[in-house]
């Protein structure tokens, strides 16, 4: 009988069952903050299925597919606002100092119980900050690296990247984890609160988001703009 050779550089590509594939689900969040927020921010997760309502999956592994956080840039009765100096504050920084927090990096935190993640805080300025740990809620760390996205329009001016001085909301900060996610508890049908923290005063209370240096307001208003991705696959019960 003639033997029939097997090609071994042929990819054989995994295919998952229907039963798997209706576990899996892509939640895009879109937040444009309100002046007022302050750096506290929600967003509605409703029952997507009938399984993510049922009591047979109280856990879901989730996953930051992709973050990308920039300055408000809208048009307000025809007029183009464009916050052109953003800085990250809190509601506590007073603007008449015109000083925002130099940070390189955020932690993102969700309002949903987690046993997989931990922050542990070594802060020698600050003995009240200084080894602590938080647990127990997701989160995630953001780094902060502002990116070139063309001008206000998406227009890139120039071939030679972004020019001396461009206005701040030409940038954004762009994100993707790589991780495979962690277990939560399941998040369809809730209110999940989220707001980012400075690392090392991420114990503190207060949230930091992005503001203009030049608006006089105190607290200064809020102008984050925030899109995320998430891949959410539901965990059956034992």
């Amino acid at each position: 009988m003639e033997q029939r050779q097997v090609n071994n550089s042929v990819r054989v590509s995994q295919v998952d069952t229907i039963d798997e594939q209706v576990l899996v689900f892509k939640v895009i969040v879109a937040k444009k903050a309100k002046v007022e927020d302050f750096g506290n921010y929600d967003f509605d997760l409703p029952p997507l299925s009938d399984l993510t309502n049922s009591t047979g999956f109280n856990q879901a592994k989730i996953k930051l597919d992709q973050i990308v956080i920039s300055p408000v840039s809208d048009i307000v009765a025809g007029v183009a606002t464009n916050n052109s100096r953003p800085i990250w504050t809190d509601r506590l920084t007073l603007a008449a100092f015109n000083t925002g927090e130099a940070v390189a990096t955020v932690i993102l935190n969700l309002s949903l119980p987690s046993r997989q993640t931990t922050l542990s805080t070594n802060n020698p300025n600050n003995a009240v900050l200084s080894k602590n740990t938080t647990m127990y809620k997701y989160q995630e760390l953001i780094p902060c690296f502002w990116e070139w996205r063309g001008n206000y329009q998406g227009i890139q001016t120039t071939n030679n990247g972004p020019p001396p001085v461009a206005n701040g909301n030409s940038y954004a900060i762009r994100h993707q984890p790589n991780n495979n996610g962690v277990l939560c508890g399941n998040p369809f049908g809730s209110n999940i609160k989220f707001s980012f923290k400075e690392p090392y005063d991420a114990l503190d209370a207060q949230p930091i988001y992005l503001a203009d240096v030049a608006n006089g307001a105190n607290p200064r208003e809020d102008i984050t703009d925030i899109c995320m991705q998430f891949t959410i696959t539901m965990i059956p019960n034992k």
